[in-house]
C-alpha cells in the first residue's frame, strides 16, 4: 500500500469518526430533550418519585438482609477479639 492510500484511509476513518460522534450526540440530544418532556407533566414526575422510593427502600431492606450488621460493627468485635 502506498503512503497516499494510507493518508486517504487515515482521512476516512476520521471522517467516519466524526460521523458518528454527530450521530451519537443528536441521540443524546434527543434523549435529554424526550426526558425534558415527560419530566415536565407532574403526574410523570409523581410517579418517577415513587419508583425511585420503593426501589430504594427494597434496596435498603436487601441489604439489611444481607448485612444485618454493619461492617464497622462487625470489624469492632473482630478487634475486641483479639484484643
Amino acid at each position: 500500500m502506498t503512503e497516499s492510500h494510507k493518508k486517504i484511509e487515515v482521512k476516512n476513518a476520521n471522517i467516519a469518526n466524526s460521523i458518528m460522534a454527530g450521530l451519537a450526540g443528536v441521540v443524546a440530544g434527543g434523549a435529554a430533550v424526550a426526558a425534558a418532556v415527560v419530566m415536565s407533566d407532574k403526574k410523570n414526575q409523581k410517579k418517577v418519585s415513587d419508583v425511585l422510593v420503593g426501589a430504594k427502600e427494597k434496596v435498603t431492606e436487601f441489604l439489611d438482609t444481607v448485612h444485618p450488621q454493619p461492617i464497622v460493627e462487625k470489624v469492632v468485635a473482630k478487634v475486641e477479639n483479639k484484643v
